[in-house]
C-alpha cells in the first residue's frame, strides 16, 4: 500500500484533503514535535503541538551533487527565556536529529495515511534577535547528514592531524597550501602562475 492511497481514495470521492508540515527536534532534555497551525494534531502515533502561526521553515532543498545545503527553522515572538536554550544549545541542540514530515488529513482531521519525510538533517546551532525586550526570534539551522562526510570521525582533514593518526604519512602534507590553487596531477606540466 502506497503512502497516499487514503488521501488518493479520499480525493476520488470527493473529500477535501488537508496538508500539513510537522517539525520533530530531538532535543537531549526534551524532544519537541511542533506544526505551525493552531491546536494539538495526532499523527504518527504521537501529538504534535501547533505553534499558532509564530513557527517557519526555510526552503528545504535535497543534498544533490555533494552539497550539504541548510534549513532555518524560525520561531519569533517568543520570551526572553529563550536565552536560557541559547546558551545551553551546545549541549541541547548541537548535533541533534531533526525531521520535517508531511501528513495529509480529511476535514476532520483525521490522518490519511502515513507520515511522509520531507527532510533529515543534523541541528547545527541556536541563535537569536531581539526586537524587543520582550520579542524575541530564534533560529535554529540544521544540515543533511552529508555535511562532514568527507571528514575522518571526529577529526579534521589537515596534515597535523593525519600524522596523529598515520605518524609518517604525508598525504595531507599540503592541504593548506592548495585552497584555491590549481596544482596539475602531472610533474611535467608546468603550474600556471597568476
Amino acid at each position: 500500500m502506497g503512502i497516499f492511497d487514503a488521501a488518493g481514495a479520499a480525493a476520488l470521492r470527493g473529500d477535501a484533503i488537508i496538508a500539513e508540515t510537522l517539525a520533530f527536534f530531538d532535543f537531549a532534555s526534551a524532544p519537541q514535535r511542533v506544526h505551525a497551525g493552531f491546536g494539538t494534531l495526532r499523527a504518527g502515533g504521537y501529538d504534535w503541538e501547533g505553534l499558532g502561526g509564530l513557527g517557519s521553515i526555510s526552503d528545504l532543498e535535497s543534498a544533490v551533487g555533494g552539497t550539504a545545503p541548510v534549513a532555518t527553522f524560525a520561531l519569533s515572538g517568543v520570551g526572553a527565556v529563550i536565552a536560557n536554550d541559547v546558551i545551553n544549545a551546545k549541549t541541547e541542540v548541537k548535533g541533534r536529529l531533526c525531521f520535517v514530515y508531511l501528513q495529509l488529513y480529511d476535514p476532520d482531521l483525521m490522518p490519511l495515511g502515513g507520515l511522509y519525510t520531507l527532510y533529515r538533517g543534523v541541528v547545527d546551532r541556536l541563535i537569536h534577535t531581539a526586537s524587543s525586550p520582550d520579542v524575541w526570534t530564534a533560529q535554529l539551522t540544521a544540515e543533511t547528514r552529508f555535511s562532514r562526510r568527507g571528514l575522518p570521525p571526529f577529526g579534521n582533514l589537515n596534515d597535523r592531524d593525519q600524522q596523529a593518526r598515520y605518524p609518517g604519512d604525508a598525504g595531507l602534507f599540503d592541504i593548506s597550501a592548495m585552497i584555491n590553487r590549481r596544482r596539475p596531477w602531472n610533474p611535467e606540466i608546468p603550474e600556471e602562475s597568476s
